[in-house]
């Protein structure tokens, strides 16, 4: 089961638009109104419904953690390009009761425990510091945006110290911001934050 919205209902609240936007309360508002849970498997075709997908960054001074998709990875449509978010679908949490009475703050708290289990499956970091949403990221030109909306989120380090789970999936790096653009092809999502935050 993962968390979706109705595309049209989204877009008729709020419009359309592709890249990063910044999180409003009339977002959080039509995504606690109308989000529900549904079955997966026949999701990834129906441009009708968003997937909502939390995408988190790390950040130190003025580096981003960069992480390459090496070739092992399982999604095909994303092998040997760059990213600077991880994350993943949101599942039904526990400590939520969802849709219950549909509000920002419980849906906001929903967010983030799926954030938080995502970062802790794909990368080992010291504690447990604070993220912050950044804003929603949409994309309607290709197949993989055209179903998913990401939450994206930015995770703040004292330190660059941080290393990727799943070596053998993934390798990653800090980079100056102002490097970004000689390391390579970054996937469409990366390209699109990083935009957005120039």
């Amino acid at each position: 089961m993962v968390l979706t919205v109705p595309t049209r209902d989204l877009y008729d609240s709020v419009g359309e638009w592709r890249g990063l936007c910044k999180e409003t309360p009339e977002l959080w508002r039509v995504l606690a109104r109308k989000s529900v849970f549904k079955p997966r498997p026949n999701l990834e075709t129906d441009p009708s419904v968003k997937q909502l997908v939390s995408y988190t960054m790390f950040v130190s001074e003025k580096r981003i953690f960069v992480m390459k998709r090496l070739e092992t990875q399982s999604e095909a449509r994303l092998r040997g390009l760059l990213s600077i978010g991880v994350g993943g679908h949101m599942n039904p949490v526990p400590s939520v009761d969802w849709p219950g009475k549909r509000r920002p703050s419980d849906l906001r708290a929903l967010v983030a425990a799926n954030a938080s289990r995502e970062v802790k499956e794909e990368v080992s970091l010291a504690g447990n510091p604070p993220f912050s949403v950044l804003g929603f990221l949409n994309d309607d030109r290709n197949v993989v945006g055209k179903v998913h909306l990401g939450v994206v989120s930015v995770v703040n380090l004292s330190a660059p110290i941080l290393a990727v789970r799943e070596t053998d999936k993934m390798a990653g790096a800090w980079v100056e911001l102002s490097k970004m653009r000689l390391l390579g092809e970054f996937e469409t999502w990366s390209s699109l934050v990083l935009e957005g935050l120039t």
